[in-house]
């Protein structure tokens, strides 16, 4: 609900932000390949954290072209996520849903048809469809192995991340359609999943190979 909510303000701010230059508004598609998982693998003293989260991220682009070769844009990118917790008695996969809003500032460097473009701004992610499923120790003493299916993960702290963004690209922009490859950086501020003991379990750097489509 809050990545909606956040989503419909990007999407008024959009509308002024047309009304008042008298520009509108294009529409693209990005492809990504995060060079980092969104979860790390890490020990702790009840066993071990392997994560191995969907590889790709996709998603529709909003973009609106400001004077000065200024532009603000914003996004909402998907990727499956997914770790797994083995240690004594415990065997615990955990799979779910990352979506991602950005809301960006961007500004290039030139007016030439390929033309270096940098890129800022806040960001925030919304974990859905969590599901933690298979056996840990549980029951009276001694404690044996149960099955467990749960929607909360243990680990789970906040549902919903935030933090800012970086991208470094260059826009093309031949006969039509303009194709943007960059390098996006992004520092978490939100610690939205922890181990027992207490350590981080998602990613704070992250970084990610992008490639969008506008039209």
């Amino acid at each position: 609900m809050m990545v909606r909510a956040l989503h419909v303000r990007v999407t008024l701010i959009l509308a002024l932000a047309t009304a008042a230059f008298g520009q509108r508004p294009s529409f693209g598609i990005k492809i990504g390949w995060p060079a980092t998982d969104t979860f790390r693998d890490q020990s702790w003293p009840g066993g071990r954290y392997e994560a191995s989260s969907g590889r790709w991220v996709l998603g529709p682009v909003l973009e609106l072209m400001l004077p000065a070769r200024l532009s603000v844009a914003t996004e909402i990118l998907h990727r499956s996520i997914e770790y797994r917790s083995t240690g004594s008695g415990e065997n615990l996969v955990t799979t779910g849903h990352a979506w991602t809003l950005p809301l960006l500032g961007k500004f290039r460097l030139s007016d030439k048809w390929v033309s270096p473009l940098v890129g800022g701004g806040v960001v925030w992610q919304r974990f859905a469809s969590l599901k933690q499923t298979g056996t840990e120790l549980g029951g009276s003493l001694p404690r044996q192995p149960v099955q467990v299916s749960r929607k909360d993960p243990r680990e789970l702290r906040e549902r919903t991340a935030k933090g800012f963004t970086v991208s470094l690209g260059l826009e093309g922009n031949l006969l039509g359609p303009r194709f943007i490859p960059e390098i996006r950086y992004t520092r978490w501020t939100t610690q939205a999943f922890a181990a027992p003991d207490g350590r981080g379990l998602n990613r704070r750097n992250q970084f990610e190979i992008l490639l969008t489509l506008m039209f």
